[in-house]
């Protein structure tokens, strides 16, 4: 078994190496013995969409989450695929769902916001923003968009005061925002949660222990994680 364990960390190499046509090749052989790992999904999932098969990226995250009910996380990003794959009732519904789930979460406000400002729906991106700074006022982040979201609308004076106050609470990121000329594009918004420790991975068994949905929840609230996900959703929008 520990040449299969290492099948999952050789496929998860080469991932970040770039070579994902290789590493789903790997996660593959993988899965042909161990059928029931969710990690294993989601990572080629992940990989999947990196190489732009939506339609395969989508059907590993629906087996992560058949796995793993009734996970936010693993919602929020099968709805950021649905988004990709221009499903957009599907998108937000996984994100709707997201935000049941976790409804202390500002995050989940956050990232919902971001796909509707993405789907012209302005009101409820607004709304989305006013109910993430609500759960946490800190969030330099949330501030920018909701400012910028309050630009499009017309509403100049109210953005500009979420302008100074994103650079306030971050002058590196938005301390020269006013100063700068005005741009329409969001930042990716980031859950605030340290990386927890990824412990070492194991051939899953028929229940799926702590540890191995402990692993699963920590490769999705790694800051860098979501941050490298989000960024290269952002970068296909916008067509870079």
């Amino acid at each position: 078994m520990k040449e299969v364990s290492i099948l999952l960390e050789t496929a998860a190499s080469y991932c970040q190496k770039g070579d994902f046509k290789q590493g789903i090749h790997l996660y593959s052989k993988y899965i042909e013995q161990i059928p029931d790992n969710p990690i294993a999904f989601y990572q080629r999932g992940k990989a999947y969409f990196k190489l732009k098969d939506f339609n395969a990226a989508l059907a590993d995250l629906t087996k992560t989450l058949n796995l793993v009910p009734n996970e936010a996380h693993y919602y929020g990003e099968r709805g950021l695929i649905h988004y990709m794959a221009k499903n957009p009732e599907k998108a937000i519904a996984d994100f709707d769902f997201a935000v049941e789930l976790e409804p202390e979460n500002p995050y989940r406000y956050a990232s919902r916001a971001f796909i509707k400002d993405g789907l012209q729906d302005l009101d409820g991106a607004k709304m989305d923003y006013q109910k993430a700074l609500e759960l946490d006022p800190e969030d330099a982040i949330s501030h920018n968009n909701l400012g910028l979201i309050l630009e499009k609308m017309g509403y100049r004076k109210k953005a500009d005061k979420h302008f100074e106050e994103a650079g306030a609470l971050d002058p590196q990121n938005f301390g020269m925002r006013k100063e700068e000329s005005h741009t329409s594009d969001q930042s990716v918004p980031l859950q605030k949660k340290s990386p927890e420790p990824l412990p070492e991975i194991k051939p899953a068994s028929k229940k799926l222990s702590s540890t191995m949905v402990d692993t699963l929840k920590g490769l999705v609230r790694s800051k860098d994680e979501r941050r490298e996900f989000w960024t290269f959703f952002k970068d296909k929008i916008s067509g870079k």
